[in-house]
């Protein structure tokens, strides 16, 4: 049976801190029907609504047709983490109505999504295996610290929220208390090397972004995430850095 490939966007929402960029990270409710328990990004699927909503300004290099997932990782954004990106001040009480599927974005023309807050990064395809996939688009974005301060988990989809270095949250990636998906994973080793959010908003920029389909490679009770590129998944479109992702010892290791 084939699964319906399902649209969806998150974003990495950033701030300067002491020690290099803070990102925000959400703990998924462990009610959540697509990796539950997870650290993450704000994120989810894209709404039919989300390519009728109020949006100004474009995402670099993002087709004008795939507008609709930028949308969406802003609306995701403000459902999950309060903060909002765009025109507009958008009420505590509109944010629940979203949460309960009670109102969708479209149902407020005053909030104008600002799709030049974004700048897209990478965009990962789950894995033909698996019961659920999404082709999900993953964008950056640089807060300032006041905007920073609005960002707080929505008690629903999300259940804890921090900002932390990529690599401090890399640091604490090793059991499932910090349990991360391969996506997660291998998006905070890219943004771990930069110094500063503006340097990563300017490495977006230069970014040749293809859609990444891991395969997964199953021996015994190991589990190893493969990408276009490896020895054993020849591909036109190989990706730039480690193209094997193996769990072990309840934790995430790239290899090359």
């Amino acid at each position: 049976m084939t699964v319906q490939v399902r649209p969806a966007a998150t974003v990495v929402v950033m701030r300067d801190g002491d020690h290099g960029p803070e990102i925000l990270m959400l703990k998924r409710s462990g009610r959540a029907g697509f990796f539950p328990d997870a650290w993450v990004f704000p994120g989810g699927r894209v709404d039919p609504a989300d390519e009728t909503s109020q949006q100004t300004g474009a995402v670099p290099r993002l087709a004008a047709a795939d507008a609709r997932f930028a949308v969406a990782a802003i609306r995701e954004c403000f459902e999950e983490a309060g903060v909002w990106l765009g025109a507009g001040d958008p009420k505590p009480a509109f944010r629940d109505r979203l949460n309960d599927r009670s109102a969708t974005l479209a149902d407020a023309p005053d909030l104008v999504a600002d799709l030049a807050r974004l700048a897209l990064w990478s965009r990962w395809v789950t894995p033909a295996v698996e019961p659920k996939r999404y082709d999900t688009y993953f964008f950056v974005a640089h807060l300032t610290r006041e905007e920073s301060a609005h960002a707080v988990h929505d008690d629903v989809e999300t259940v804890q929220s921090l900002w932390i270095t990529a690599s401090d949250a890399l640091g604490r990636a090793t059991g499932p208390a910090f349990f991360l998906a391969p996506p997660t994973f291998r998006t905070l080793e890219e943004l771990s090397v930069y110094a500063t959010a503006k340097d990563i908003m300017a490495a977006a920029a230069h970014r040749v972004v293809r859609p990444i389909m891991p395969q997964i490679d199953m021996e015994g009770a190991s589990l190893t995430i493969v990408l276009p590129g490896d020895p054993s998944y020849p591909s036109e479109t190989p990706v730039d850095g480690p193209t094997r992702i193996a769990y072990r010892d309840g934790a995430w290791h790239s290899q090359p």
